[in-house]
């Protein structure tokens, strides 16, 4: 999602600060570094990016993101028009409104804007049988209760702010 700044009279776009897909590939690439440091798997090196974007693309149906917030919420306010307007909310209220409704849905399993859809440590059991399939993972040293507890904590302690 971007949002408009002017500047002298003109339109620029700025990046958002919301999460979306690339976030996930963070978050992937976070994940098998930390694996691989750990000397959990050993990883094809020059695979490695091809790695962390097909985890991402794997565990993204599970994961949503603050663009996937902001463009449900947009929609759910175009197709609730009319209830919206029976109400007698102002545009921010309905926002607001749809917003900590679809917060209180998807919302529990948050960690730094992403909205894991299962308890994180599902997802990390998606994360171990992607790993001990795919081909650009030589091979998976740890077992699953230890590459569980480290990808929950990867997790967990995700933030992008630490990434820059």
């Amino acid at each position: 999602m971007e949002t408009m700044k002017q500047s002298q009279g003109t339109l620029m776009k700025t990046p958002s600060r919301g999460t979306n897909y690339e976030t996930i590939k963070l978050l992937a690439q976070s994940v098998t570094k930390r694996l691989e440091s750990q000397r959990m798997i050993a990883i094809h090196r020059e695979k490695r990016a091809e790695l962390a974007d097909d985890l991402a693309k794997s565990i993204a149906p599970y994961v949503l993101t603050q663009e996937d917030l902001e463009k449900n919420v947009m929609e759910s306010i175009g197709e609730k028009n009319e209830e919206l307007d029976d109400l007698r909310l102002s545009g921010g209220e309905a926002y607001r409104t749809l917003r900590q409704s679809w917060l209180s849905k998807y919302g529990e399993n948050e960690v730094d804007g992403l909205y894991f859809q299962e308890p994180i440590r599902y997802t990390a059991g998606r994360i171990i049988s992607f790993l001990m399939k795919c081909d650009f993972v030589d091979e998976v040293f740890s077992e699953d209760l230890i590459l569980e507890r480290t990808i929950v904590a990867t997790i967990g302690s995700f933030r992008r702010a630490k990434l820059h």
